[in-house]
């Protein structure tokens, strides 16, 4: 009987323990293995994420046509062409050279008096451009324009009434050697009209 007694209770130190870590072991082994997969696959999906966003490609602009940087001149013609209802037509023609990106200025002005009833008045013709030579060709101007003539109404006019002036401001685009209307004004007093036509031709 004591044989027995102790020989059961060896048989059940020997196996519960045993049957315990085994069964501990299971467990901790699957959850730390599920664990350790996650945690893999974590890193993997953030690995790739970065890898994805370096490949991305960056999209860029077309370059906008540069200026050529030399020493390029410009041949710049303004035509004014005044006329007033039928009658002929009036042209006064401005011409200068100027060098790529600087200014070319052309002053020409008096005094005048149009009748015996009539004190005196200023006329001029002004004319300021810079020219911007363009790799493809093209040349952008800046413009300013102010043209005070003694018209052939003038003569004729009250003493009160002085010729209108024309002013003009603007930037255009122009091909080399090709000629191109850039304003119609009208006279807000008469039927005159005023047509400013400019060139601008790239020097050799």
């Amino acid at each position: 009987m004591r044989t027995l007694i102790v020989s059961a209770v060896v048989l059940a130190v020997l196996t519960g323990p045993a049957a315990a870590q085994s069964t501990g072991s299971g467990s901790g082994s699957g959850s730390g293995s599920g664990s350790g997969a996650a945690t893999t696959a974590t890193r993997t999906s953030k690995s790739a994420g970065e890898t994805d966003q370096a490949k991305i490609p960056v999209v860029q602009l077309p370059p906008s046509p540069a200026s050529i940087k030399n020493l390029s001149n410009v041949q710049i013609e303004l035509t004014i062409s005044d006329q007033t209802g039928t009658k002929p037509v009036e042209k006064k023609t401005v011409s200068m050279i100027a060098a790529n990106g600087t200014w070319g200025k052309v002053r020409a002005s008096g005094v005048a008096r149009p009748n015996e009833r009539t004190g005196f008045v200023n006329v001029g013709l002004n004319v300021d451009a810079r020219p911007f030579v363009f790799a493809d060709g093209t040349v952008q101007i800046e413009l300013t324009i102010s043209y005070n003539p003694l018209s052939a109404e003038a003569a004729d006019a009250s003493p009160g009434l002085r010729p209108t002036e024309l002013n003009q401001s603007m930037t255009v685009a122009l091909q080399s050697g090709k000629p191109l209307v850039v304003s119609q004004a009208a006279d807000p007093v008469s039927d005159r009209k005023i047509i400013v036509e400019v060139k601008a031709t790239i020097l050799k």
